[in-house]
């Protein structure tokens, strides 16, 4: 058992092996370049942010989510790929949620 008084215990066994998410930045693909900057928007219209990077899923090779650009002093907001849809008439992605 681990005790601690004011902060968070140490992982006693560190990660090992590779990442199972590696960014895409813009230069490293087409496809990162036509969405790097593409403004995402809620379903009503309200901005979100516009796409910084995406985020591939190093096992399976599949698109997992689209990061959003920070603002200084933000945090760092990562949307699920199956949650945003792109609006061609608007050129913007569209994150929707159900409720």
């Amino acid at each position: 058992m681990q005790i601690t008084v004011g902060r968070r215990p140490r992982n006693p066994r560190p990660r090992s092996g590779p990442a199972r998410f590696v960014p895409l930045a813009a230069h490293e693909s087409s496809t990162a370049d036509l969405l790097h900057g593409c403004p995402v928007v809620t379903a009503s219209g309200q901005r979100v942010g516009i796409v910084d990077r995406l985020m591939i899923d190093v096992v399976t090779h599949q698109l997992r989510y689209v990061v959003l650009a920070r603002k200084r002093g933000s945090a760092i907001v990562a949307l699920p790929w199956h949650a945003l849809y792109f609006d061609a008439a608007q050129s913007k992605l569209v994150f929707y949620t159900l409720g």
